[in-house]
């Protein structure tokens, strides 16, 4: 069995130099970098000062190594996040009840190359997507983004990059409080998921953070895309403000230097970036482009979208 690589992933193992470690090992190497340690001083040491992308952990070669590992090290110095695999035998499934805070997965002594290579490709996969994701809305965040910005620039297809932020959403949210601003966020991720999705199955929307998105879509159909984001968009806000800011068509907050100042309804601004094969060669020059748009569309009133037509 195959399985995609991840290239320059670390991984420390604590366990015995025979089998089945040594066939685990011939398996891991062919994916990752592994460092094996037999002495449990080594093994501490390593962690502390270069600590690896992964743990496994033969737990029968040294229960007491374990809860210094967990306890001393990887609770206290930041290391929580690092995904801890344990090995054991069929008999101590009980004891892992002492440990479920502290590791990701397990797999015992009879387990094969592939299934060991398998759970380690899981758990590092996973850890990627946690920390990628943006926490509130849930969407990919900054390396996902890049990684599919990539692809855009090498894909023989045609597509479409839209960079959408929220006009006015700062003073918007100091008015509101940031219950309802994080609403207002929340709500176009959904807009954008579900617009996108129903256009397309070759899509991709990431969340840059705050108030900024992104999103990916066949050049084709990427003017109804951002037509129909505005229009739920203005469908939405209604139910974001209150009735006297609905009527009067503005609301009243502070600008950046504390000054009271009256601020249009909060409205989106799209910025599209058309990409053909060659026509750019880094993402940085997409970003450069979709910045001078937005500098254009942002003065002007209300949710707009533009498509940078320049060759």
């Amino acid at each position: 069995m195959k399985t995609t690589k991840i290239h320059l992933k670390k991984i420390y193992s604590f366990w015995d130099k025979k089998a089945p470690f040594s066939h685990w090992k011939k398996a891991l190497s062919e994916s990752f970098k592994i460092r094996e340690f037999y002495l449990l001083e080594k093994f501490l040491d390593a962690l502390l000062f270069n600590p690896p992308d992964l743990v496994i952990y033969y737990y029968h070669k040294s229960p007491e190594g374990l809860e210094i590992f967990i306890r001393d090290i990887k609770l206290q110095f930041n290391l929580v996040r690092l995904p801890l695999l344990l090995v054991i035998n069929h008999d101590s499934l009980r004891e892992l009840e002492n440990y479920l805070k502290a590791i990701d997965d397990f797999f015992f002594l009879n387990s094969s190359a592939n299934e060991v290579l398998l759970r380690v490709e899981l758990s590092l996969r996973r850890i990627d997507r946690i920390s990628d994701n943006n926490p509130l809305t849930g969407l990919p965040g900054n390396v996902s983004i890049e990684r599919n910005l990539y692809k855009v620039l090498e894909s023989e297809r045609p597509y479409a990059i839209g960079y959408l932020d929220l006009d006015n959403f700062k003073a918007y949210n100091d008015l509101y409080g940031f219950s309802r601003g994080d609403e207002l966020i929340k709500n176009v991720a959904r807009i954008l998921v579900t617009t996108i999705s129903s256009h397309t199955r070759d899509g991709f929307v990431g969340h840059i953070g705050g108030d900024d998105f992104v999103f990916i879509v066949p050049l084709e159909s990427v003017e109804k895309v951002a037509e129909e984001v505005i229009k739920k968009f203005e469908t939405l806000i209604p139910k974001l403000v209150s009735r006297k800011d609905l009527e009067r068509g503005y609301f009243i907050s502070k600008d950046r230097q504390g000054k009271t100042c009256t601020f249009p309804l909060p409205s989106i601004s799209i910025a599209i970036v058309p990409v053909q094969k060659g026509k750019f060669t880094h993402i940085g020059e997409i970003a450069e482009r979709a910045g001078q748009i937005k500098k254009l569309i942002k003065a002007q009133p209300g949710s707009v979208y533009f498509v940078d037509r320049r060759a």
